[in-house]
């Protein structure tokens, strides 16, 4: 991404903190997440608010505030990468974080990850758990990391990274209860292939880092995904640790973004695979990388059916299964891309109930995935024509439904 003026000149403020908080129209929220930065045991920081052009009462609440370390910038709306970014050009630390405005972080957060920077000089990075809230003083899940990204299916941690010691090493006066949780460091950008790992506002990076790896880059991701590639190229510069204690709580609303355009995270979730698969492959079997691709196309194909494009969704979904054919669920999700659409309320139903996971359900349709399965088995004996033929005969069914 082409940057006008040199990237995050310097090697910023020794020991500051530049807190970097994007929003857009949470005049509800802001003051929140401005407070729980202000209450932080280390006091070494500037608040950046970048107000990424509200028209509700958002500088109004950020006025309320009082303290010099809490600065309020007004732009053009253009997304929450080109707030980030603004927010990085005004920064001047040492150190980098994102702090999204719903979201709140635990007052020990910064003193536990600048110690950790401290005892570990080549950790680019350090992110946490996290637990996740609706309403103030209610926790729906403790750890929630975990839950919400699930390259940690795949990923273990603690199998990837060596455990250096705990919460306890690092701020012996955060609560009791997080004291013996470790944290690890070592290297995961092969295992960032796999899916992202790191939530923006657990991390911090040094910006010695970011000067290298870059700012958020949408001509890849198309505007989805951006955290995911941004972060990406931060592990690709080395070491980076997770400290295994939900340091922050990240609210569940309706307006968040990542719920309110899954088909842009989708395709760009395909867009970055590509990008570093043609950049800097990761180390992994080509079984591996030929299933990471084929989930990077069934989500999709998903996406694209939920959206009301079938054509697309078939594209996608066929892709998937060429690459990974040992997948039910594709072949379900194809069945309901090829509903006419003049029965798409139906098809809705049906793709209910056909996903869903209770093993009951997958046995009812046991027979009839063996013989969707054995029918596109038959038409893969010569899989470069078989493809192009498929296709096309999709293609024409979908034209005439």
């Amino acid at each position: 991404m082409s940057h006008p003026t040199p990237f995050m000149p310097g090697p910023g403020t020794p020991g500051l903190v530049s807190v970097i908080i994007p929003t857009y129209n949470r005049q509800e929220f802001v003051g929140v997440s401005i407070a729980s930065a202000l209450a932080q045991t280390y006091p070494n920081f500037e608040a950046i608010v970048v107000d990424d052009g509200s028209t509700d009462a958002t500088r109004a609440e950020v006025s309320r505030f009082t303290d010099p370390r809490v600065r309020y910038y007004y732009k053009a709306n253009g997304g929450l990468s080109s707030a980030r970014n603004f927010g990085l050009d005004q920064s001047a630390g040492e150190f980098i974080a994102f702090l999204d405005s719903d979201d709140l972080w635990r007052p020990w957060k910064l003193a536990a990850q600048i110690e950790l920077f401290r005892r570990h000089p080549d950790v680019g990075m350090s992110w946490s758990d996290m637990s996740t809230f609706r309403r103030l003083g209610e926790i729906i899940d403790e750890r929630a990391l975990r839950i919400g990204y699930a390259a940690y299916e795949q990923v273990k941690i603690e199998q990837v990274c060596a455990r250096m010691g705990t919460l306890r090493d690092l701020c012996a006066t955060a609560p009791i209860e997080y004291l013996d949780c470790p944290y690890y460091v070592g290297q995961i950008f092969n295992e960032m292939f796999l899916g992202n790992l790191v939530h923006p506002p657990t991390a911090i990076v040094r910006r010695d880092v970011l000067r290298t790896s870059g700012p958020f880059d949408t001509e890849v991701t198309g505007h989805g995904g951006d955290d995911y590639h941004f972060y990406y190229r931060v592990c690709e510069a080395g070491p980076v640790a997770l400290l295994d204690a939900p340091a922050i709580l990240y609210r569940l609303h309706k307006a968040q973004i990542s719920v309110a355009h899954s088909l842009n995270e989708a395709r760009a979730d395909l867009r970055i695979v590509t990008h570093w698969l043609n950049r800097r492959p990761p180390a992994f079997e080509p079984p591996v990388i030929r299933a990471r691709v084929a989930s990077a196309h069934r989500w999709v194909g998903e996406a694209e059916l939920d959206g009301g494009d079938p054509r697309r969704a078939v594209e996608h979904l066929w892709k998937s299964f060429v690459l990974d054919p040992a997948r039910p669920r594709v072949l379900l999700l194809l069945v309901a891309s090829l509903i006419p659409r003049s029965a798409m309320p139906f098809a809705r139903v049906a793709k209910r109930w056909m996903l869903a996971s209770k093993a009951q359900v997958l046995l009812r349709l046991a027979g009839l995935s063996s013989l969707l399965y054995l029918l596109l088995r038959f038409f893969l004996l010569e899989p470069e024509v078989a493809e192009v033929s498929m296709l096309g005969g999709l293609a024409t069914f979908l034209s005439e439904s």
